[in-house]
């Protein structure tokens, strides 16, 4: 797999990793608006968002990922949007 489809393919994953955790652990929906890879050796890629239907409840998430495993690094959010810890 060339490079290219391998960044689309971890970029597909993240979101839909993202997507999951919100709609799953904090009952949200939300909307990706952006992706950023972090430095190579880290493995990680920063999505960010808003819940659907109120974009001042923002968010910037880093999935980290090894192979086919993408987990939850760290989350940042706005003070409006509350989380379920």
């Amino acid at each position: 797999m060339d490079q290219k489809n391998n960044e689309e393919k971890v970029v597909k994953e993240a979101k839909a990793t993202t997507i999951t955790y919100f709609k799953e652990k904090q009952d949200l929906d939300v909307v990706i608006t952006g992706h950023e890879f972090g430095p190579k050796d880290l493995q990680s890629i920063y999505i960010s968002g808003h819940v659907k239907d109120d974009r001042d409840k923002t968010f910037n998430i880093t999935i980290q990922y090894s192979g086919d495993k993408y987990t939850i690094g760290s989350i940042s959010k706005s003070k409006s949007l509350k989380l379920k810890y």
